[in-house]
Order: structure tokens, then sequence, then C-alpha cells
């Protein structure tokens, strides 16, 4: 794996790279907007050219985007549906102008409307979201397990797989994995006998070839809890010998792996060289 973290990217885009540098990260997640209002002001050019190149010049990568939490396209109310796809389109511009690998997102609530419902309205808005980026858009689309609270999708590894059956091009999508959403949720990843098990029914619901991305954090909160709170790494009830596991699996060779535990870049540094001390070869 390439063990990375999520970056602050504030001042600018390219401010993130000298941070990641400063805490060895590998590979990087960033926000390439507020991702708590609507607006955003576009990426000047210079901006960009300047993130291609680090992107260049550092060897940091493949990274990722994350989505905004606003977004949400299971919603049926009309005008967040508009908010929504259009934000969405406009983070999947800005990945294309950065040349930014993954694009994840957490796939929506229902917010009463039923599971199958949320799915299918999903899958709907991931065709239009694909059809109106146009061929041009080289950015593959992740959507992100959920930890299962409240009326979100995407808990279990089945909605994932069924979002991306019901997508008309399921050859832009894939899926990124988060370690404490994947325990709250009730997949045990804890011993090797549990995390095998939990790994053959995620490729058995998805595929290999589907798994493109990780996040790397532990859990506030105990096993099925279906609560998301993310811990520092070994600080919570994931454990430190799940992450053995992971970053030991040769089936994730080369993936993209960021931290989002709580005290970020002050700790990112500390956790990412524990990481790489799990690794047997």
């Amino acid at each position: 794996m390439r063990l990375g973290a999520h970056i602050s990217a504030a001042g600018g885009v390219s401010k993130a790279f000298p941070r990641a540098v400063e805490v060895e990260a590998e590979c990087m997640q960033i926000f390439t907007r507020n991702q708590n209002r609507w607006a955003s002001k576009p990426i000047p050019e210079e901006e960009a050219n300047r993130f291609i190149q680090l992107r260049l010049e550092t060897g940091i990568g493949p990274n990722m985007a994350h989505g905004s939490y606003l977004i949400n396209l299971a919603t049926v109310d009309p005008i967040l549906e508009t908010k929504s796809i259009q934000a969405f389109l406009d983070e999947i511009h800005r990945c294309d102008q950065l040349e930014i690998e993954y694009f994840v997102f957490h796939p929506g609530a229902h917010k009463g409307e039923g599971e199958e419902r949320g799915i299918a309205l999903v899958a709907q808005r991931l065709d239009r979201i694909i059809e109106e980026a146009g061929e041009g858009s080289q950015v593959t689309i992740l959507l992100e397990n959920t930890a299962g609270q409240g009326t979100t999708l995407g808990y279990e590894f089945s909605q994932l797989r069924d979002i991306i059956g019901a997508c008309n091009y399921p050859e832009r999508l894939g899926v990124c994995i988060d370690t404490c959403h994947t325990l709250a949720a009730g997949y045990d990843i804890r011993t090797r006998e549990t995390y095998e098990a939990t790994v053959e029914q995620l490729i058995a619901a998805v595929t290999l070839d589907k798994v493109l991305g990780f996040h790397f954090n532990d859990s506030k909160k105990e096993f099925g809890s279906k609560r998301d709170r993310h811990e520092q790494i070994a600080e919570g009830f994931v454990g430190l010998e799940a992450f053995e596991f992971f970053v030991n699996d040769a089936r994730f060779e080369g993936l993209p792996c960021s931290l989002e535990t709580p005290e970020a870049e002050e700790r990112y540094k500390q956790e990412l060289k524990l990481l790489r001390g799990l690794r047997t070869s």
C-alpha cells in the first residue's frame, strides 16, 4: 500500500504537497473545495498547474479527493438533488483539472425512503453526473463504505455492489474502504480469521478490481456500533493488528491509503511511521 493522509489544502491546493512531504506521506487525500459550503471559487489555472508540477516532483500519489459532506445523491428533495449534482460535477471537474486519480464520496442517506429506493437514486444520479462530465473526464469515482449511522447507505458491501451494478458506467466506479466504518458496520477485522472472512466478503460483493483506495482510522466506538467516530491508530476498538493485516495484504499492493485520524497533521508523521513499521517486506 501507499501510505498517506488527508492533508489540508488551506491557502491553495498546491500547499498540500509541502505538508504531505513534512509528514512523509506517500500519497494524500484533500478537499478541493470547502466541504461545508455549496458555493466554491474556481481553482486558478496557475494553481492547478503548480499542483500537477508538485505531484511530479514529489512522487506523492496516487491521490484522492474527498467529496463535500453536503452532497446526498439518495435524496428525494428536488432542491437538494440539484445542489448535490451540481456540487458533485464541480468536484469531478476539479479532480480532472488537478489530475487527481480518485474522487471519494459517501453514497448518501435515504431519509426514510428505504434502502432500495436510495440505491436506485444514487445509481441514477451517478449516470447523469458521468454523462454530463463527458468522455474527457478521467477521475475514477469511489463509493466509500459507511458505518451505518442513521439512514446512510453503503454500510453493507452488498449495497456498494448494488449501486455499481445499477449504474450504466461501472467502469468509472470503484470503492474506498474505511477501517473505522468497516468495524462499526459489523465487519470484524481484528483477528486473522475474521479479517480474511471480511475481505472475502468484500471481494465477493464488489470484486477485487473495484477496491481502489483505503482510509485508515481506528474507531472510538465498538464493533457493530453503527457509529462513525474516528480514533488514532491503535488507540481504539480496531486495534493495531488489523492494520498489520491490511498493510501486508498483497491483494492491495500499490493502492492509496489515507489517514483521517482526529489530530490530523499533528500526529500523521508518527502514525505513518507506526504503520510502516508493521510492513514485513
